[in-house]
Protein backbone atom coordinates (compact mmCIF):
# COMPACT_ATOMS: atom_id res chain seq x y z
CA UNK A 1 0.00 0.00 0.00
CA UNK A 2 1.40 3.37 -0.95
CA UNK A 3 1.91 5.99 1.75
CA UNK A 4 -0.27 9.04 1.56
CA UNK A 5 1.15 12.31 0.30
CA UNK A 6 1.61 13.94 3.72
CA UNK A 7 3.63 10.93 4.89
CA UNK A 8 5.94 11.20 1.92
CA UNK A 9 6.41 14.88 2.53
CA UNK A 10 7.27 14.14 6.16
CA UNK A 11 9.89 11.53 5.12
CA UNK A 12 11.45 13.93 2.61
CA UNK A 13 11.62 16.71 5.22
CA UNK A 14 13.25 14.42 7.75
CA UNK A 15 15.84 13.26 5.21
CA UNK A 16 16.61 16.86 4.29
CA UNK A 17 17.08 17.75 7.96
CA UNK A 18 19.46 14.87 8.49
CA UNK A 19 21.50 15.67 5.36
CA UNK A 20 21.68 19.38 6.13
CA UNK A 21 22.85 18.95 9.73
CA UNK A 22 26.23 20.63 10.36
CA UNK A 23 29.22 18.42 10.55
CA UNK A 24 32.08 18.75 12.98
CA UNK A 25 35.67 19.30 11.90
CA UNK A 26 36.40 15.73 12.80
CA UNK A 27 35.83 13.41 9.93
CA UNK A 28 32.70 11.31 10.59
CA UNK A 29 32.23 8.12 8.83
CA UNK A 30 29.76 8.35 5.97
CA UNK A 31 26.24 7.08 6.59
CA UNK A 32 25.29 4.09 4.61
CA UNK A 33 22.10 3.90 2.53
CA UNK A 34 20.78 1.04 4.67
CA UNK A 35 20.74 3.29 7.74
CA UNK A 36 18.56 5.84 5.95
CA UNK A 37 16.15 3.15 4.94
CA UNK A 38 16.03 1.87 8.48
CA UNK A 39 15.31 5.39 9.84
CA UNK A 40 12.64 5.95 7.24
CA UNK A 41 11.01 2.60 8.06
CA UNK A 42 11.06 3.48 11.80
CA UNK A 43 9.46 6.80 11.09
CA UNK A 44 6.88 5.13 8.91
CA UNK A 45 6.06 2.67 11.66
CA UNK A 46 5.71 5.41 14.26
CA UNK A 47 3.55 7.41 11.92
CA UNK A 48 1.33 4.42 11.22
CA UNK A 49 1.03 3.71 14.94
CA UNK A 50 0.03 7.34 15.56
CA UNK A 51 -2.49 7.18 12.74
CA UNK A 52 -3.93 3.96 14.11
CA UNK A 53 -4.19 5.54 17.54
CA UNK A 54 -5.88 8.61 16.00
CA UNK A 55 -8.32 6.39 14.15
CA UNK A 56 -9.11 4.47 17.34
CA UNK A 57 -9.63 7.75 19.18
CA UNK A 58 -11.91 9.00 16.43
CA UNK A 59 -13.87 5.80 16.55
CA UNK A 60 -14.21 6.15 20.32
CA UNK A 61 -15.34 9.76 19.94
CA UNK A 62 -17.78 8.79 17.21
CA UNK A 63 -19.17 6.07 19.48
CA UNK A 64 -19.51 8.40 22.48
CA UNK A 65 -20.85 11.45 20.55
CA UNK A 66 -24.53 10.39 20.13
CA UNK A 67 -25.10 9.77 23.86
CA UNK A 68 -23.34 12.99 24.71
CA UNK A 69 -25.35 14.85 22.09
CA UNK A 70 -28.57 13.38 23.47
CA UNK A 71 -27.55 14.30 26.99
CA UNK A 72 -26.57 17.83 25.89
CA UNK A 73 -29.88 18.24 24.08
CA UNK A 74 -31.69 17.05 27.17
CA UNK A 75 -29.75 19.48 29.35
CA UNK A 76 -30.48 22.30 26.85
CA UNK A 77 -34.16 21.37 26.88
CA UNK A 78 -34.14 21.37 30.67
CA UNK A 79 -32.38 24.75 30.63
CA UNK A 80 -34.97 26.19 28.24
CA UNK A 81 -37.75 24.88 30.45
CA UNK A 82 -36.15 26.32 33.54
CA UNK A 83 -35.73 29.66 31.78
CA UNK A 84 -39.36 29.59 30.71
CA UNK A 85 -40.41 28.81 34.24
CA UNK A 86 -38.14 31.59 35.52
CA UNK A 87 -39.74 34.05 33.07
CA UNK A 88 -43.19 32.93 34.19
CA UNK A 89 -42.15 33.28 37.82
CA UNK A 90 -40.70 36.72 37.15
CA UNK A 91 -43.88 37.77 35.35
CA UNK A 92 -45.97 36.41 38.21
CA UNK A 93 -43.75 38.25 40.69
CA UNK A 94 -44.13 41.55 38.77
CA UNK A 95 -47.87 41.03 38.61
CA UNK A 96 -48.00 40.22 42.31
CA UNK A 97 -45.93 43.29 43.14
CA UNK A 98 -48.21 45.44 40.97
CA UNK A 99 -51.28 43.96 42.67
CA UNK A 100 -49.68 44.53 46.05
CA UNK A 101 -48.89 48.17 45.20
CA UNK A 102 -52.44 48.68 43.96
CA UNK A 103 -53.80 47.04 47.08
CA UNK A 104 -51.61 49.27 49.27
CA UNK A 105 -52.73 52.36 47.35
CA UNK A 106 -56.37 51.30 47.69
CA UNK A 107 -55.85 50.65 51.39
CA UNK A 108 -54.27 54.07 51.86
CA UNK A 109 -57.12 55.71 49.93
CA UNK A 110 -59.67 53.85 52.05
CA UNK A 111 -57.88 54.87 55.22
CA UNK A 112 -57.74 58.49 54.08
CA UNK A 113 -61.42 58.34 53.17
CA UNK A 114 -62.18 56.82 56.57
CA UNK A 115 -60.26 59.57 58.35
CA UNK A 116 -61.98 62.19 56.20
CA UNK A 117 -65.41 60.77 56.99
CA UNK A 118 -64.54 60.59 60.69
CA UNK A 119 -63.38 64.21 60.62
CA UNK A 120 -66.63 65.17 58.91
CA UNK A 121 -68.56 63.34 61.63
CA UNK A 122 -66.48 65.09 64.29
CA UNK A 123 -67.13 68.52 62.76
CA UNK A 124 -70.79 67.65 62.39
CA UNK A 125 -70.98 66.60 66.03
CA UNK A 126 -69.32 69.78 67.23
CA UNK A 127 -71.69 71.84 65.12
CA UNK A 128 -74.61 69.85 66.45
CA UNK A 129 -73.49 70.23 70.04
CA UNK A 130 -73.16 73.97 69.48
CA UNK A 131 -76.59 74.18 67.90
CA UNK A 132 -78.15 72.21 70.76
CA UNK A 133 -77.99 75.30 72.86
CA UNK A 134 -76.89 75.94 76.38
CA UNK A 135 -80.04 74.58 77.99
CA UNK A 136 -79.98 71.15 76.31
CA UNK A 137 -79.37 68.24 78.68
CA UNK A 138 -78.06 64.84 77.52
CA UNK A 139 -80.98 62.99 76.02
CA UNK A 140 -81.55 59.24 76.37
CA UNK A 141 -79.84 57.35 73.57
CA UNK A 142 -77.39 60.13 72.73
CA UNK A 143 -74.01 58.93 71.40
CA UNK A 144 -70.77 59.23 73.31
CA UNK A 145 -69.19 62.68 73.74
CA UNK A 146 -67.05 64.18 71.01
CA UNK A 147 -63.88 63.15 72.83
CA UNK A 148 -64.89 59.47 72.96
CA UNK A 149 -62.33 56.80 72.24
CA UNK A 150 -61.80 55.88 68.60
CA UNK A 151 -63.27 52.44 69.29
CA UNK A 152 -66.63 54.04 70.03
CA UNK A 153 -66.68 56.05 66.77
CA UNK A 154 -68.16 53.16 64.81
CA UNK A 155 -71.27 53.17 67.04
CA UNK A 156 -71.31 56.86 68.01
CA UNK A 157 -71.43 58.25 64.47
CA UNK A 158 -74.47 56.25 63.24
CA UNK A 159 -76.20 56.93 66.55
CA UNK A 160 -75.52 60.65 66.14
CA UNK A 161 -76.90 60.62 62.61
CA UNK A 162 -80.04 58.80 63.75
CA UNK A 163 -80.48 61.23 66.65
CA UNK A 164 -80.09 64.32 64.45
CA UNK A 165 -82.53 62.93 61.90
CA UNK A 166 -85.04 62.35 64.68
CA UNK A 167 -84.58 65.90 65.93
CA UNK A 168 -85.01 67.27 62.42
CA UNK A 169 -88.31 65.43 62.07
CA UNK A 170 -89.58 67.04 65.26
CA UNK A 171 -87.83 70.36 64.78
CA UNK A 172 -90.90 72.45 64.04
CA UNK A 173 -92.10 72.56 67.65
CA UNK A 174 -90.81 74.64 70.55
CA UNK A 175 -88.94 72.45 73.04
CA UNK A 176 -89.22 72.98 76.79
CA UNK A 177 -86.20 71.94 78.84
CA UNK A 178 -85.89 72.10 82.63
CA UNK A 179 -82.64 73.57 83.85
CA UNK A 180 -80.84 76.40 85.63
CA UNK A 181 -79.71 79.82 84.43
CA UNK A 182 -77.28 82.31 85.93
CA UNK A 183 -78.83 85.52 87.25
CA UNK A 184 -77.16 88.95 87.24
CA UNK A 185 -75.91 88.43 90.78
CA UNK A 186 -74.34 85.06 89.90
CA UNK A 187 -77.02 82.82 91.42
CA UNK A 188 -78.19 79.67 89.69
CA UNK A 189 -81.95 79.95 89.39
CA UNK A 190 -83.97 76.83 88.53
CA UNK A 191 -86.63 77.10 85.90
CA UNK A 192 -87.62 76.10 82.39
CA UNK A 193 -86.03 76.89 79.04
CA UNK A 194 -88.04 77.41 75.87
CA UNK A 195 -85.94 76.45 72.82
CA UNK A 196 -86.84 77.49 69.29
CA UNK A 197 -83.98 76.44 67.05
CA UNK A 198 -80.76 77.94 68.44
CA UNK A 199 -82.64 80.62 70.46
CA UNK A 200 -83.44 80.09 74.16
CA UNK A 201 -85.66 81.90 76.64
CA UNK A 202 -85.74 81.21 80.37
CA UNK A 203 -88.47 81.48 82.95
CA UNK A 204 -87.65 80.85 86.60
CA UNK A 205 -89.90 78.56 88.60
CA UNK A 206 -90.73 81.35 91.05
CA UNK A 207 -91.01 83.92 88.26
CA UNK A 208 -88.14 86.01 89.62
CA UNK A 209 -86.05 85.74 86.49
CA UNK A 210 -86.98 85.66 82.81
CA UNK A 211 -85.56 86.78 79.52
CA UNK A 212 -83.38 85.89 76.56
CA UNK A 213 -80.56 83.45 77.31
CA UNK A 214 -76.98 83.75 76.17
CA UNK A 215 -73.63 82.17 76.97
CA UNK A 216 -71.86 83.45 80.06
CA UNK A 217 -68.14 83.62 80.70
CA UNK A 218 -68.36 80.29 82.54
CA UNK A 219 -70.11 78.65 79.54
CA UNK A 220 -73.35 78.42 81.50
CA UNK A 221 -76.74 79.78 80.41
CA UNK A 222 -77.10 83.40 81.44
CA UNK A 223 -80.07 85.75 81.05
CA UNK A 224 -78.73 88.59 78.89
CA UNK A 225 -81.95 90.43 78.06
CA UNK A 226 -84.69 90.79 80.69
CA UNK A 227 -86.93 92.95 78.53
CA UNK A 228 -88.80 89.89 77.26
CA UNK A 229 -92.14 89.64 79.15
CA UNK A 230 -92.41 86.67 81.48
CA UNK A 231 -96.00 86.08 80.36
CA UNK A 232 -94.93 85.64 76.74
CA UNK A 233 -92.29 83.09 77.76
CA UNK A 234 -94.82 81.25 79.92
CA UNK A 235 -97.27 81.13 77.01
CA UNK A 236 -94.54 79.75 74.76
CA UNK A 237 -93.71 77.07 77.33
CA UNK A 238 -97.36 76.10 77.51
CA UNK A 239 -97.48 75.67 73.75
CA UNK A 240 -99.37 78.85 72.98
CA UNK A 241 -98.43 81.51 70.44
CA UNK A 242 -96.41 84.46 71.71
CA UNK A 243 -94.32 87.35 70.37
CA UNK A 244 -90.79 87.33 71.74
CA UNK A 245 -87.65 89.31 70.91
CA UNK A 246 -84.32 87.59 70.25
CA UNK A 247 -80.82 88.31 69.02
CA UNK A 248 -80.47 87.09 65.40
CA UNK A 249 -76.67 87.16 65.67
CA UNK A 250 -76.72 84.67 68.55
CA UNK A 251 -74.79 86.99 70.85
CA UNK A 252 -72.23 88.17 68.31
CA UNK A 253 -73.70 91.67 68.22
CA UNK A 254 -73.50 91.94 72.00
CA UNK A 255 -69.91 90.69 72.02
CA UNK A 256 -69.02 93.10 69.21
CA UNK A 257 -70.57 96.04 71.02
CA UNK A 258 -68.52 95.20 74.10
CA UNK A 259 -65.31 95.46 72.08
CA UNK A 260 -66.10 98.99 70.86
CA UNK A 261 -64.15 101.71 72.67
CA UNK A 262 -64.15 105.48 72.65
CA UNK A 263 -61.37 107.57 71.14
CA UNK A 264 -59.57 108.19 74.42
CA UNK A 265 -59.46 104.48 75.27
CA UNK A 266 -58.33 103.71 71.73
CA UNK A 267 -55.46 106.18 72.10
CA UNK A 268 -54.42 104.71 75.45
CA UNK A 269 -54.32 101.23 73.93
CA UNK A 270 -51.68 102.37 71.46
CA UNK A 271 -49.00 102.83 74.08
CA UNK A 272 -46.25 105.41 74.38
CA UNK A 273 -45.55 106.02 70.68
CA UNK A 274 -49.07 107.28 70.01
CA UNK A 275 -48.34 110.52 71.87
CA UNK A 276 -45.41 111.63 69.63
CA UNK A 277 -47.62 110.88 66.64
CA UNK A 278 -50.42 113.01 68.08
CA UNK A 279 -47.89 115.79 68.77
CA UNK A 280 -46.78 115.68 65.13
CA UNK A 281 -50.43 115.76 64.09
CA UNK A 282 -51.00 118.88 66.21
CA UNK A 283 -47.92 120.62 64.79
CA UNK A 284 -48.89 119.75 61.21
CA UNK A 285 -52.48 120.87 61.80
CA UNK A 286 -51.46 124.25 63.27
CA UNK A 287 -48.90 124.83 60.50
CA UNK A 288 -51.41 123.91 57.80
CA UNK A 289 -54.12 126.18 59.25
CA UNK A 290 -51.75 129.12 59.60
CA UNK A 291 -50.37 128.60 56.12
CA UNK A 292 -53.86 128.29 54.65
CA UNK A 293 -54.94 131.51 56.38
CA UNK A 294 -51.83 133.24 55.05
CA UNK A 295 -52.41 132.06 51.49
CA UNK A 296 -56.14 132.78 51.63
CA UNK A 297 -55.36 136.49 52.11
CA UNK A 298 -53.59 136.57 48.78
CA UNK A 299 -55.80 137.70 45.93
CA UNK A 300 -55.22 137.28 42.24
CA UNK A 301 -54.89 140.45 40.14
CA UNK A 302 -55.24 141.15 36.47
CA UNK A 303 -52.74 142.37 33.93
CA UNK A 304 -54.62 145.69 33.79
CA UNK A 305 -53.41 146.51 37.30
CA UNK A 306 -49.81 146.08 36.19
CA UNK A 307 -50.44 148.20 33.10
CA UNK A 308 -51.94 150.92 35.28
CA UNK A 309 -48.82 150.98 37.44
CA UNK A 310 -46.56 151.03 34.39
CA UNK A 311 -48.58 153.83 32.75
CA UNK A 312 -48.38 156.09 35.77
CA UNK A 313 -44.66 155.36 36.20
CA UNK A 314 -43.83 156.00 32.56
CA UNK A 315 -45.76 159.28 32.67
CA UNK A 316 -43.61 160.48 35.55
CA UNK A 317 -46.16 159.99 38.29
CA UNK A 318 -44.47 157.62 40.74
CA UNK A 319 -46.82 158.50 43.61
CA UNK A 320 -49.86 157.50 41.55
CA UNK A 321 -48.06 154.33 40.47
CA UNK A 322 -47.27 153.53 44.11
CA UNK A 323 -50.95 154.06 45.02
CA UNK A 324 -52.06 151.74 42.20
CA UNK A 325 -49.56 149.09 43.34
CA UNK A 326 -50.69 149.30 46.98
CA UNK A 327 -54.16 148.10 45.97
CA UNK A 328 -52.77 144.71 44.92
CA UNK A 329 -53.12 142.04 47.68
CA UNK A 330 -50.40 139.76 46.41
CA UNK A 331 -46.67 139.26 47.16
CA UNK A 332 -46.02 140.65 43.68
CA UNK A 333 -46.93 144.05 45.13
CA UNK A 334 -43.57 144.21 46.90
CA UNK A 335 -41.82 143.64 43.59
CA UNK A 336 -43.78 146.45 41.91
CA UNK A 337 -43.12 148.80 44.84
CA UNK A 338 -39.43 148.00 44.71
CA UNK A 339 -39.34 148.59 40.96
CA UNK A 340 -41.22 151.90 41.30
CA UNK A 341 -38.79 153.04 43.99
CA UNK A 342 -35.73 152.17 41.89
CA UNK A 343 -37.06 153.85 38.74
CA UNK A 344 -38.32 156.98 40.56
CA UNK A 345 -35.06 157.48 42.45
CA UNK A 346 -32.88 156.83 39.44
CA UNK A 347 -34.72 157.28 36.13
CA UNK A 348 -31.53 156.40 34.26
CA UNK A 349 -31.11 153.07 36.06
CA UNK A 350 -30.22 150.27 33.67
CA UNK A 351 -32.42 147.25 33.06
CA UNK A 352 -29.90 144.98 34.77
CA UNK A 353 -29.99 147.08 37.94
CA UNK A 354 -33.76 146.99 38.03
CA UNK A 355 -33.79 143.27 37.35
CA UNK A 356 -31.32 142.57 40.13
CA UNK A 357 -33.36 144.64 42.55
CA UNK A 358 -36.55 142.80 41.63
CA UNK A 359 -34.83 139.42 41.93
CA UNK A 360 -33.46 140.40 45.34
CA UNK A 361 -36.97 141.29 46.48
CA UNK A 362 -38.28 138.01 45.04
CA UNK A 363 -35.74 136.04 47.05
CA UNK A 364 -36.64 138.05 50.14
CA UNK A 365 -40.34 137.18 49.78
CA UNK A 366 -39.83 133.46 49.11
CA UNK A 367 -38.98 132.31 52.70
CA UNK A 368 -42.18 133.82 54.01
CA UNK A 369 -44.19 131.79 51.54
CA UNK A 370 -42.31 128.56 52.35
CA UNK A 371 -42.51 129.04 56.14
CA UNK A 372 -44.43 126.19 57.83
CA UNK A 373 -44.29 123.73 54.94
CA UNK A 374 -41.24 121.83 56.30
CA UNK A 375 -43.17 121.09 59.50
CA UNK A 376 -45.99 119.53 57.49
CA UNK A 377 -43.51 117.54 55.39
CA UNK A 378 -41.75 116.26 58.52
CA UNK A 379 -45.07 115.15 60.01
CA UNK A 380 -46.12 113.32 56.84
CA UNK A 381 -42.79 111.47 56.66
CA UNK A 382 -42.20 110.79 60.35
CA UNK A 383 -45.69 109.78 61.52
CA UNK A 384 -45.81 106.41 59.68
CA UNK A 385 -42.27 105.62 60.84
CA UNK A 386 -43.25 106.27 64.44
CA UNK A 387 -46.33 104.11 63.88
CA UNK A 388 -44.16 101.30 62.56
CA UNK A 389 -41.83 101.70 65.53
CA UNK A 390 -44.78 101.41 67.90
CA UNK A 391 -45.99 98.31 66.08
CA UNK A 392 -42.55 96.70 66.31
CA UNK A 393 -42.26 97.38 70.03
CA UNK A 394 -45.80 96.13 70.58
CA UNK A 395 -45.11 92.92 68.67
CA UNK A 396 -41.92 92.41 70.66
CA UNK A 397 -43.94 92.70 73.85
CA UNK A 398 -46.52 90.26 72.48
CA UNK A 399 -43.85 87.70 71.62
CA UNK A 400 -42.30 88.16 75.04
CA UNK A 401 -45.64 87.24 76.58
CA UNK A 402 -45.89 84.26 74.23
CA UNK A 403 -42.48 83.11 75.44
CA UNK A 404 -43.68 83.24 79.04
CA UNK A 405 -47.30 82.10 78.79
CA UNK A 406 -47.39 80.19 75.47
CA UNK A 407 -49.99 80.39 72.70
CA UNK A 408 -52.90 78.73 74.44
CA UNK A 409 -55.24 81.73 74.24
CA UNK A 410 -55.59 82.98 70.67
CA UNK A 411 -57.91 85.80 71.74
CA UNK A 412 -55.28 87.39 73.95
CA UNK A 413 -52.71 87.15 71.16
CA UNK A 414 -55.11 88.77 68.69
CA UNK A 415 -55.82 91.51 71.22
CA UNK A 416 -52.12 92.19 71.73
CA UNK A 417 -51.42 92.30 68.00
CA UNK A 418 -54.37 94.64 67.38
CA UNK A 419 -53.11 96.99 70.08
CA UNK A 420 -49.64 96.92 68.49
CA UNK A 421 -51.16 97.96 65.17
CA UNK A 422 -52.91 100.98 66.68
CA UNK A 423 -49.74 103.06 66.37
CA UNK A 424 -49.50 102.24 62.66
CA UNK A 425 -53.13 103.25 62.30
CA UNK A 426 -52.53 106.62 63.95
CA UNK A 427 -49.34 107.13 61.96
CA UNK A 428 -51.17 106.65 58.67
CA UNK A 429 -54.12 108.76 59.83
CA UNK A 430 -51.69 111.62 60.51
CA UNK A 431 -49.42 111.12 57.49
CA UNK A 432 -52.05 110.91 54.75
CA UNK A 433 -53.80 114.26 55.47
CA UNK A 434 -50.43 115.92 56.14
CA UNK A 435 -49.12 114.70 52.78
CA UNK A 436 -52.24 115.95 50.99
CA UNK A 437 -52.09 119.34 52.75
CA UNK A 438 -48.39 119.69 51.93
CA UNK A 439 -49.01 118.92 48.26
CA UNK A 440 -51.90 121.39 47.96
CA UNK A 441 -50.11 124.20 49.78
CA UNK A 442 -46.89 123.63 47.82
CA UNK A 443 -48.81 123.79 44.58
CA UNK A 444 -50.51 127.03 45.60
CA UNK A 445 -47.20 128.59 46.68
CA UNK A 446 -45.61 127.54 43.39
CA UNK A 447 -48.43 129.29 41.56
CA UNK A 448 -47.88 132.47 43.60
CA UNK A 449 -44.16 132.41 42.81
CA UNK A 450 -44.92 131.98 39.12
CA UNK A 451 -47.19 135.05 39.21
CA UNK A 452 -44.43 137.02 40.92
CA UNK A 453 -41.94 136.03 38.20
CA UNK A 454 -44.41 136.97 35.45
CA UNK A 455 -45.10 140.31 37.14
CA UNK A 456 -41.39 141.06 37.37
CA UNK A 457 -40.93 140.24 33.71
CA UNK A 458 -43.92 142.37 32.73
CA UNK A 459 -42.57 145.31 34.77
CA UNK A 460 -39.13 145.03 33.16
CA UNK A 461 -40.61 144.88 29.68
CA UNK A 462 -43.06 147.74 30.38
CA UNK A 463 -40.79 150.48 31.76
CA UNK A 464 -39.22 152.99 29.39
CA UNK A 465 -35.54 152.49 28.81
CA UNK A 466 -33.41 155.48 29.75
Amino acid sequence: MRSPLPLRLLIVAATFVILSAPRSHAQEPPVAGSDLATAAASIDRDLRAALDELAALRATIAAEKPPLANEAEKIAADLREKRRQADLARTSKDGAEADLAKAEADLKAWRDEKLYIESLFLDFRRTWETSKGLAMLPQPGEPAPADAAPADAATANPALAALVLGQLQSGGAVATIPGEAVAADGRLVPGTFAKAGPVHWFLATDGSLSGLVGEGSDLRPRVVDRSVPAGAIAALIEGKSASLSFDPTMGSAVALSETETDLLTHVKQGGFWVYPILLLALIALVAAILKWVQLSRIREFSAASVQKVLGALNDGRPAEAMTAASGIRHPARTLLERGITIVSENPKASRDDVEEALFEKFLESTPGLQRGLPLIAIASATAPLLGLLGTVTGMMETFRLITVFGTGDAKSLASGISEALITTEFGLVVAIPALIAHSLLSRKIQGIKSVMEMTSLAFLNGIKNP
